[in-house]
């Protein structure tokens, strides 16, 4: 029986950063800002986990549902994200994913 060769397409992951950022401290008195849209319904589950537990940690939960990025609407979603950004003092926003 002759041999097989698989080629792979995929290219290899790139470098990871172990540094995760800057400490944000205690979570009591912060505020944790939840952006989420329509287009990624189960992230809704993810933040009805999470949100409870930023609560039962002090953090003041913000959220903010976007729409599209682009038309008429973009630029709304562009300007209420800038307001988000500068009123939070940290954000989840997606899985990196």
């Amino acid at each position: 029986m002759g041999r097989v060769r698989i080629l792979d397409p995929t290219a290899a992951p790139p470098a990871a950063d172990p540094d995760p950022g800057p400490d944000l401290g205690p979570l009591a008195g912060r505020r944790v800002g939840l952006r989420y849209d329509r287009a990624w319904r189960s992230w809704l589950w993810v933040l009805d986990e999470w949100e409870p537990r930023l609560r039962a940690a002090g953090a003041h939960v913000v959220r903010l549902e976007t729409g599209n990025r682009i038309g008429e609407g973009g630029e709304e979603t562009f300007a209420n994200l800038a307001v988000f950004a500068a009123d939070v003092d940290a954000a989840l926003v997606g899985l990196g994913n």
